[in-house]
C-alpha cells in the first residue's frame, strides 16, 4: 500500500508539472470542453488536513472512570479529479481519494478509493446524456434534499466544518440528491404560444441487492417544463408549467426477495407571472400532485413462470397542494410571499422526504464521532447543535422507504421539509436586500396544524418563525477592511389540548450570532455563538412499514440549554485555499441536577485547498 501511495503521488507531481490545465471539481462546462486550446486530460481536486482535539468535562465525568477525557483525531486527504475529453462531444471524470487517518504511519490507516466516476456528452448536437454519478433535483415534493435542522444563519466561525460535511455528503445549494445511474436532457424551441420545452429523465439504483432477501431498489423519473411567450407586453404576463413523475421500485428478479415496494409521485408545478414590470412583479406559483404506495409480491405459477403482482389491501394514496403569491419591489429589493399548503397524512415521497440527518441508531449510521455514550451507565448521548454542526457520521445522502426519525427539539413543524405529511396551513416569507448591501435580512415561517390526529382525535398546532440578518458594518463606518455581523433566530412551538395523556406543549429557540473582522487583507478574526433551548413535552410515534404507527412510547421530555461559543482566525492564501485555527466551547445542561450535564472543549486546525 505504501508503494502504491508513493507511485500515485509521484504520478500526480509529474503530471501537474507538465502543465495540465486545472479546472473546477465538476470538470468544466459542456460549452468549453471542445476548445482546441484545452488539454485533453486535466487535473483538479481538493486537499484537506483536519486535526481535532476534543475534551469532555462537567457533571457526567465526575464519577465516571471509563470515559477518556481527551480525544485526538483527524485526517489527511487528497481528492484527485482526472478529467478527460476524448473528443468534442464527450467528457469523462473520476475522483480518486487518498486518505490517511491522523496517527497512521507507514501506510497504517491509509485508504485509496474512487469517490466519483461519470461520463457525459452530446448526441447529434441535441440530446445531453450523463452516466455514473450525478446530482439530480426536481421539485420539493418529488425529488429534493430538504435542508437539515439546527441552522438559521450559520456564523462564519462554524462554517468550515459544516462545509466539510456538505462536501462529503454531496450536498449543494440547489438541494440536489446524489444518485448513480443515467440521465438524458433535451429541449425544443417553438414560435407561438409556447416559447420552449425542456425534457429531463433519469434512472438510478439507490440500493444494491444482497442476492438473498434484499432486492435492488431503483428510482426513475423525469420532468417536462414548458415556458410560454409573453401574452401581454404591457403587463408581462407569461407562465412556466412543469409535469413531474418519480417512481421508486424494487426489482424482485434480483436475489430471492418475494416482496417489494412501489412508490409513485406525480405532480404539476407552475409559476405564472401575473404582472412583471421594471419596478415590481406579482407571481402565482405552486405545485399539486398525488403519491401512491403499494407492495408487490413475486409469485410462481404451476408452470414455474414468475411474475410480479400487487398485494391487495396495501395501497396508500394521498394528495398535496401548495399554492401561493410572490410580490417583488425590484428597486427596493423587497420580496414578500405567502402560500397555503395541504399535504395529506398518507402522502409519501421517497425522493423528497428522506432527511439528511440520521437521528436513529440503525445500520445506516455509526455512533457519533465525539463521545457517543457517556456517564457510568454508558447512556446514549442525545444529538446536540455541536454534533449537527460538525459530525459527518450523523449525515447521509441515502433515500429511505419510510419516514426517518427526527428530533422534535430542532424541527417539529416541517421535519421533512415542504413535503412533511399531515400538515395544512399557511407559510410566509420576506426578503430584503442583497449580500453586498449594508443590510440583508429575511424571515420565513409557517403556521400549520395536523390534518389527522395521531393516537387521538386532538390535533397538534405548529408555529415556526425564522429570521436572519447580515450587516456589513464596514459600509456604515466607511472603512475598507470588512466587518460583518450576522444574526439568526428560530422560534418553534407545538401545542395540543386534551387530557393528561394527550396534552403537548413543546417550545424551542435557536439563536445564531456571528462576527467577522478583517484585521489584514485575507486575514480574518472570527467570533460566533449558537444558543439553543428546548422545554416541554411531545409524543413522537414509532413508525413501521410505510409510515404505519406501531406504538407511542413514553412522552418525549425536553429541558435543554445548549451553548456553543467559537473563536478563531482564518487566513485565505487565495480563493478556495485557506487555513483556520479555532477553539470551540460547548455546554449542555439537560435539566436541574442532571448527572449527565457535560461540556466539550475542542481545538482544531483545518487546511483546505481546492485546485
Amino acid at each position: 500500500m505504501k508503494n502504491l501511495f508513493t507511485k500515485v503521488l509521484l504520478l500526480v507531481v509529474v503530471l501537474l508539472w507538465s502543465g495540465s490545465v486545472l479546472l473546477g471539481q465538476d470538470g468544466g462546462s459542456e460549452a468549453t470542453v471542445a476548445e482546441e486550446d484545452k488539454s485533453k486530460i486535466r487535473f483538479n481536486g481538493l486537499g484537506r488536513t483536519l486535526i481535532n482535539r476534543t475534551g469532555i468535562e462537567g457533571d457526567v465525568v465526575q464519577a465516571d472512570t471509563n470515559t477518556i477525557d481527551r480525544l485526538t483525531d483527524g485526517e489527511f486527504l487528497l481528492d484527485l479529479a482526472v478529467n478527460a475529453t476524448p473528443n468534442k462531444t464527450s467528457e469523462v471524470q473520476t475522483i480518486i481519494r487518498l486518505r490517511n487517518e491522523f496517527g497512521g504511519f507507514f501506510g497504517a490507516g491509509m485508504s485509496v478509493e474512487v469517490r466519483e466516476l461519470w461520463a457525459r456528452g452530446i448526441i447529434a448536437d441535441f440530446i445531453k446524456y450523463r452516466v455514473g454519478d450525478m446530482d439530480v433535483v426536481m421539485s420539493p415534493y418529488t425529488l429534493f434534499s430538504p435542508e437539515e435542522e439546527g441552522f438559521v444563519n450559520e456564523p462564519a466561525v462554524f462554517q468550515p466544518l459544516k462545509q466539510v460535511i456538505d462536501y462529503e455528503q454531496f450536498y449543494t445549494d440547489e438541494n440536489t440528491r446524489r444518485l448513480q445511474g443515467g440521465k438524458i436532457d433535451f429541449g425544443l424551441n417553438f414560435g407561438t404560444i409556447l416559447e420552449d420545452m425542456e425534457v429531463s429523465s433519469f434512472i438510478a439504483r439507490i440500493r444494491g441487492t444482497d442476492f438473498f432477501t434484499i432486492p435492488n431498489r431503483l428510482i426513475a423519473g423525469g420532468e417536462i417544463d414548458f415556458s410560454t411567450v409573453t401574452f401581454d407586453d404591457s403587463l408581462g404576463i407569461k407562465a412556466d408549467v412543469g409535469f413531474n413523475l418519480i417512481h421508486t421500485f424494487d426489482d424482485l428478479q434480483s436475489g430471492n426477495a418475494v416482496t417489494g415496494i412501489r412508490n409513485t409521485v406525480y405532480s404539476v408545478d407552475y409559476d405564472v407571472a401575473i404582472l412583471d414590470k421594471s419596478n415590481l412583479s406579482l407571481n402565482l406559483s405552486g405545485e399539486s400532485g398525488r403519491s401512491e404506495v403499494m407492495r408487490s409480491e413475486r409469485i410462481t405459477d404451476v408452470d414455474g413462470k414468475e411474475e410480479n403482482v400487487m398485494i391487495e389491501g396495501t395501497d396508500q394514496d394521498d394528495t398535496f397542494m401548495d399554492v401561493g403569491l410572490t410580490f417583488k419591489l425590484k428597486k427596493q429589493k423587497l420580496t414578500i410571499s405567502a402560500a397555503y399548503v395541504d399535504v395529506g397524512p398518507d402522502f409519501f415521497s421517497t425522493g423528497a422526504q428522506s432527511k439528511r440527518v440520521e437521528f436513529a441508531d440503525n445500520e445506516f449510521r455509526n455512533g457519533k464521532t465525539f463521545y457517543d455514550r457517556i456517564g457510568t451507565d454508558r447512556e446514549l448521548r442525545r444529538v446536540s447543535v455541536f454534533d449537527l454542526s460538525r459530525d459527518r457520521e450523523l449525515y447521509t445522502f441515502r433515500t429511505s422507504d419510510q419516514l426517518m426519525a427526527y428530533d422534535p427539539r430542532y424541527s417539529n413543524t416541517l421535519p421533512y421539509g415542504d413535503a412533511t405529511p399531515n400538515r395544512q396551513g399557511f407559510k410566509f416569507g420576506v426578503h430584503y436586500g442583497a449580500d453586498t448591501d449594508k443590510i440583508e435580512a429575511w424571515a420565513n415561517g409557517a403556521f400549520l396544524s395536523e390534518i389527522r390526529g395521531q393516537g387521538t382525535f386532538e390535533l397538534k398546532d405548529f408555529s415556526l418563525i425564522k429570521a436572519a440578518a447580515n450587516i456589513n458594518v464596514h459600509q456604515f463606518l466607511g472603512i475598507k477592511n470588512m466587518i460583518r455581523a450576522t444574526l439568526g433566530v428560530q422560534l418553534e412551538s407545538t401545542q395540543r389540548g386534551g387530557g393528561e395523556f394527550e396534552e403537548v406543549d413543546l417550545n424551542s429557540t435557536l439563536v445564531d450570532l456571528g462576527l467577522e473582522v478583517e484585521l489584514f487583507p485575507q486575514f480574518d478574526l472570527l467570533f460566533g455563538a449558537k444558543l439553543f433551548s428546548s422545554e416541554g413535552r411531545d409524543y413522537v410515534p414509532v413508525l413501521t412499514g410505510f409510515n404505519d404507527i406501531q406504538d407511542f412510547p413514553a412522552p418525549f421530555i425536553a429541558d435543554d440549554q445548549e451553548t456553543m461559543l467559537g473563536l478563531g482566525i482564518k487566513y485565505e492564501f487565495k480563493k478556495d485555499i485557506y487555513m483556520t485555527l479555532q477553539y470551540n466551547h460547548f455546554s449542555a445542561e439537560l435539566g436541574a441536577d442532571n448527572p449527565n450535564n457535560y461540556e466539550f472543549q475542542q481545538f482544531f486546525v483545518l487546511y483546505n485547498m481546492e485546485f
